[in-house]
């Protein structure tokens, strides 16, 4: 009789230790190269049986898994791709490991992975964060002699994810300073970037470049050139047959890239396509700009923020239009929000507020668009994301910079006290202004492919608020499309 209530006993504790134990979700994030496979670790604690459990793993949307395991079986994977892995050999679904493994990793898997487990009586959850690493081709060095007989060198690499870093060398051991280190985001999503250095002839016998991801040194890409090799002086007679040539290679490529864009762009017109290569290299080079005018307020939006989502560091006005930095400590990446309506096409314009009455103009600020997920790894991870952000922002050191694929540095006499925003979906442009001044400040040009929403931060220690102006919106009929040459 006491061994059936012992064994009836051990039934109920087993009963309990699959159903009514509380449990806690606990993962670490994860690294892959593109085209590999790789386990995101998801596991439970204190080691619970999650044979019986739902497990759900989703990105953005909690009703569209990219894997669903639930009455003991996979129900879905995303292009059967994903599957239930443990991270170790020892581990199991009975021992709370619930894991999963995605094969033939690309860029677009790359982001927040929620991990989501529940009993009938209990539920937890935490979020993955997927890096997909592209190691990129060999740099490609180019060099040139300057009339006082310096030596410009300049260096390129394509290819990589995230951002890579880039260094110089001047013979064995002295690193250099280059003049800028841009990058590009690619149509494919993949970053070119692009360095030069200037210097006298007689440095050194040799000069390297070399490009590496932070987290895979060993890996870098490195190309070497000899300084000493015997080039022409820029304006000798040698080198004008040369110089010819090139402006007329130049002009042939130009002439094809546009010919291609008006193609595509026509083609483009009658079915909604993503931009292609050609389209996107012309975009970076067309002129004019967009110069201010009062008829962007025909293309006015009432945006507001949400001041139940905005994060606990930042203090948001009841009318959603005001915001600035609260008391508790934060990065700046913690204090960007988003607002509201979002966009996926057209024209529709904003102004922001920089400057009070009996304050100074802040100097820190962030204005411009993102998408949610940019915004979510901003404030998870603590850091600026490779791409889905597309802004101006100013701070005491450096003034006022881009960010997008590439950051750019804004020369201006004074900070604006008012800036407007105008952003062209279709054609691929976000225009900023000092609207006080009437001034055209920068244009960034990309390919939006998803929805964007207006992106607002106050930065930290100013006594200035950051302010979203409220002026009349217009109606659909007001609204005439703003072309380059009808202003």
């Amino acid at each position: 009789m006491c061994l059936k209530c012992l064994q009836i006993v051990i039934l109920q504790l087993a009963v309990v230790a699959t159903t009514g134990v509380k449990f806690s979700v606990f993962v670490s994030n994860a690294t892959v190269s593109l085209g590999d496979s790789v386990t995101l670790p998801c596991w439970l604690s204190p080691t619970t049986d999650a044979e019986g459990m739902e497990v759900r793993w989703y990105q953005s949307n909690y009703n569209t898994p990219v894997l669903l395991y639930r009455d003991q079986k996979t129900q879905s994977s995303i292009q059967n791709r994903t599957t239930l892995m443990p991270r170790e050999p020892s581990s199991s679904l009975k021992q709370g490991d619930v894991s999963i493994k995605i094969d033939n990793v690309n860029l677009k898997d790359a982001g927040k992975y929620t991990c989501y487990v529940s009993s009938s009586e209990h539920y937890d959850s935490d979020a993955v964060f997927l890096k997909v690493e592209v190691i990129g081709a060999p740099p490609i060095l180019s060099l040139s002699r300057l009339e006082d007989d310096r030596m410009n060198v300049s260096c390129m690499s394509t290819g990589w994810h995230p951002v890579p870093q880039l260094q110089w060398s001047l013979g064995a051991q002295q690193a250099l300073q280059p003049g800028r280190p841009p990058h590009s985001w690619g149509d494919d999503g993949l970053f070119t970037v692009l360095s030069w250095v200037v210097l006298p002839s007689s440095e050194s016998r040799w000069i390297s470049c070399s490009v590496f991801l932070p987290s895979k040194k060993r890996d870098l890409k490195e190309a070497r050139v000899d300084m000493n090799i015997n080039l022409q002086p820029a304006d000798s007679g040698g080198s004008s047959w040369m110089v010819a040539f090139i402006i007329a290679l130049l002009a042939i490529i130009a002439l094809t890239t546009y010919l291609l864009y008006m193609k595509m762009k026509k083609k483009k017109a009658t079915a909604n396509i993503p931009l292609g290569i050609a389209e996107v290299a012309f975009m970076w080079c067309e002129a004019p700009e967009l110069a201010y005018s009062e008829d962007m307020k025909n293309r006015a939006v009432d945006i507001v923020v949400n001041k139940d989502a905005a994060p606990a560091c930042l203090k948001v006005g009841k009318d959603g239009k005001m915001m600035r930095d609260s008391a508790d400590p934060a990065t700046d990446y913690e204090l960007c929000v988003l607002g509201s309506p979002g966009f996926s096409s057209g024209q529709h314009y904003w102004e922001v507020g920089l400057k009070r009455e009996n304050t100074e103009v802040k100097k820190f600020w962030w204005v411009g668009v993102a998408t949610d997920s940019a915004v979510q790894m901003m404030r998870e991870q603590k850091s600026m994301p490779t791409s889905g952000l597309w802004c101006l922002y100013s701070d005491d050191k450096h003034g006022v910079h881009t960010k997008s694929g590439s950051s750019d540095y804004i020369s201006m006499a004074t900070r604006p006290e008012v800036v407007g925003i105008f952003l062209d979906y279709d054609n691929g442009r976000l225009s900023f202004y000092d609207t006080k001044l009437g001034r055209h400040l920068v244009t960034i040009k990309s390919c939006f492919r998803e929805m964007v929403h207006p992106l607002f931060n106050p930065g930290q220690g100013d006594a200035a608020a950051l302010d979203i102006l409220s002026f009349p919106v217009a109606t659909p009929e007001q609204q005439p499309l703003l072309r380059d040459d009808a202003v």
